[in-house]
């Protein structure tokens, strides 16, 4: 997971360009002392201590940039919809307490992802690919748990290391929030945080009354498809995460 990140992040960090994302001329690495690198007020030296609130300030300097590499659905109806299935899945969440929103993505491929402090994205794609609700609601609950488990947040701590402070030294918060959408919208979790993802989700779907069997069904009918959608093609182990998954609901776990 690390040497994936260097080798991501060398164009970010090594020629001043966040690919994708919009910033150049990033700030050389020796600009300024390690030490006083500063986001949204907390040194990135710290994320093991960042405030819920500080997670939230990420996310939204993230959901901008995710508003201009992506087209919102303004469908009203779909947004509520999404909305309502998310928000039920959040009161039941081990992290009740963010405000979390969800978003719909004007995308035909089947994809969702999260970012930190409450922002869930979900393609028209994958909502038109799910046969009900329960289904929807697997997918909602696996992001959301990668929000509780605060995923990025540790992506980006990995990041550090992988780099080391010096080369991160000297960037400002567009920078780094570059950086941070690169992490969460363009590279794979580790088989660790999927896993984890999956059983914290199947926890909120017993607690918010949806049908557990709903995520292994949609999973397996997404694998029998001719080609992977990218929900699943970025994740490793799909199988070995099913059978993981039914051997759970049979547990009653």
């Amino acid at each position: 997971m690390i040497s994936r990140m260097r080798k991501s992040l060398s164009v970010l960090l090594g020629v001043g360009t966040a690919v994708g994302v919009g910033f150049t001329s990033l700030t050389p690495a020796n600009a300024i002392p390690w030490e006083r690198l500063i986001f949204n007020g907390v040194q990135l030296l710290q994320l093991s201590n960042i405030s819920p609130q500080q997670t939230v300030a990420l996310g939204q300097n993230i959901h901008q940039q995710v508003r201009q590499n992506y087209r919102l659905d303004s469908n009203s109806k779909t947004n509520a919809y999404v909305n309502r299935v998310g928000q039920r899945l959040a009161r039941a969440s081990n992290c009740s307490q963010v405000p979390f929103k969800f978003y719909v993505v004007r995308d035909s491929s089947i994809n969702a992802f999260a970012t930190t402090g409450g922002y869930v994205y979900v393609n028209t794609g994958l909502i038109n690919a799910a046969d009900n609700e329960d289904q929807l609601a697997s997918v909602i609950a696996h992001e959301i748990a990668h929000i509780c488990n605060n995923d990025l947040i540790d992506k980006l701590k990995q990041t550090q290391l992988a780099q080391g402070a010096a080369s991160l030294a000297g960037l400002d918060q567009s920078a780094v929030t570059a950086i941070a959408y690169k992490l969460a919208v363009d590279l794979p979790n580790s088989r660790e945080a999927e896993f984890d993802a999956d059983d914290k989700g199947l926890q909120y779907m017993r607690r918010a009354g949806y049908n557990l069997n709903a995520m292994p069904a949609f999973m397996r009918k997404l694998v029998r498809q001719s080609s992977a959608p990218s929900f699943l093609s970025s994740h490793p182990g799909t199988q070995e995460r099913i059978s993981v998954i039914e051997r759970k609901i049979r547990n009653g776990r």
